[in-house]
């Protein structure tokens, strides 16, 4: 019999806990508390990325896709609930998620901390300035066309 790989292994458990949640979430009055998809995406990479601190998973490449995909789902229920001047500030917030992945999985890099600050501060100037052209053009960058 043939042994599964970690990415098979990895969603049959992202699989697995979907149908288990989505059972879970049937008996809840509220249905809407939560993405099914997204938790058990969220549960399966917090599950690994322990397992690999202990050094019992090795493959940092499956936790970090993970990662992206929570990531990714944050970003998106955030651009979702902040008021609209603040979309100003997108990129430097995603790029945040990015940095604290990467440090979680390879530990901590000055020079990323730097420049994502001067990002920040950046961004917070151009949002302080309120240089509408600009700041607008920033706000619209992913813009449905």
């Amino acid at each position: 019999m043939m042994a599964l790989d970690n990415l098979t292994l990895t969603l049959i458990g992202i699989t697995l806990l979907f149908f288990i949640l989505l059972f879970v979430k049937s008996l809840l009055e509220n249905k809407k508390k939560f993405c099914v998809i997204c938790l058990s995406v969220t549960l399966i990479w917090i599950i690994l990325l322990t397992l690999y601190f202990l050094n019992i998973f090795t493959d940092k490449i499956v936790i970090v896709i993970l990662m992206g995909h929570t990531s990714l789902g944050l970003y998106h229920i955030w651009e979702k609930k902040v008021k609209k001047k603040f979309l100003l500030f997108r990129l430097p917030y995603l790029l945040t998620s990015i940095l604290i992945i990467y440090y979680i999985i390879n530990g901590f890099a000055i020079n990323s901390l730097y420049f994502i600050l001067g990002l920040w501060v950046l961004f917070f100037v151009i949002y302080l300035f309120k240089n509408k052209r600009f700041a607008t053009k920033l706000i619209e960058c992913c813009r449905k066309w």
